[in-house]
Parts: structure tokens; C-alpha cells; sequence
């Protein structure tokens, strides 16, 4: 009798249940967006139009200064600020009073946006003060030019 008891209140239960879980019922449905494309921004920097240093400095005496420039662009598509530093090589650039890169302070912190460009210009100048061991010597000059994005990027 226990045994029928038993499973007559979990056949109830059961139905309970059932019924319980059908009158809870809620209509669903589900859309699917599909295709979304993302693409990162791009930095890329190009130095063209390298001006040749005038005829004198292939001549440079001590106390001369020659000038130069070169044209930085943003072939990239992101607002980029760059940087430029020189470092000079061979023999001008060695000893005691060796030749020296200089004008690039205005060209640092530089702001472009895509397809822009700037004009970096520099100076070499050989000292006064070069003694004899600088005849003849040659150098050459590297100009590194570091590019950042700009966006969510704030200038430290």
C-alpha cells in the first residue's frame, strides 16, 4: 500500500511539474549580424626628396655649415608624431672637435595626418677649432626617424 501511495504522489508530483513548466513557457528567438569587419589603423612613414648637401660640403673647410633637408610623409593611415636624431660615422665625425648634426630640435614631437608630409631640415657643421687630422676625412650622416599613432596615445 505504502509502495502504491509512493508512486501515486509521484505521478502527481510529476504532473505538477509538467503542467507548471508549461505554463511558464516564453517565446524566444535569435538574429545572427554577420560580416562585421574590423581593420587597425596603420603608421608608416616615407622619407623622400633628400636634398644633396650644396657642392661645398664636399669641400668643407673648418667653420663652414651646410644645410640639408629631407621630407618625411605619412603614407600611413593613422595621425602619426615622429622624432627625428642623426648619428654621424667615419672619420668627420670622430677626434676632438668633430663635426657635428645639428638644427633637428624643431623637427621632434612633429604631428602628421595621413598624407601629410614635413620638411626635416639639419645642419653639418665642421668646427673651428678642427685641427689637421680632419684633411680629407669623410663621414656620413644616419637620420632615424621614430613614429608614433597619436591616438590614445598622450605625449608624455
Amino acid at each position: 500500500m505504502k509502495t502504491k501511495m509512493f508512486t501515486s504522489m509521484l505521478v502527481i508530483a510529476l504532473a505538477a511539474a509538467l503542467v507548471g513548466g508549461a505554463t511558464m513557457a516564453i517565446f524566444t528567438d535569435e538574429a545572427v549580424n554577420e560580416g562585421n569587419t574590423f581593420t587597425a589603423g596603420t603608421i608608416d612613414i616615407n622619407t623622400v626628396g633628400a636634398t644633396t648637401l650644396p657642392l661645398a660640403a664636399g669641400n668643407m673647410a673648418p667653420g663652414d655649415t651646410v644645410t640639408g633637408s629631407f621630407t618625411v610623409e605619412n603614407d600611413g593611415t593613422l595621425e602619426l608624431r615622429f622624432d627625428v636624431s642623426a648619428e654621424g660615422s667615419g672619420a668627420l665625425f670622430l677626434g676632438d672637435t668633430p663635426a657635428t648634426v645639428g638644427g633637428l630640435e624643431d623637427d621632434q614631437d612633429v604631428v602628421l595626418e595621413p598624407g601629410e608630409s614635413a620638411i626635416v631640415s639639419f645642419t653639418v657643421e665642421l668646427p673651428i677649432g678642427a685641427n689637421n687630422d680632419y684633411q680629407g676625412a669623410t663621414g656620413t650622416v644616419d637620420f632615424t626617424i621614430e613614429a608614433e599613432q597619436t591616438a590614445n596615445n598622450p605625449v608624455e
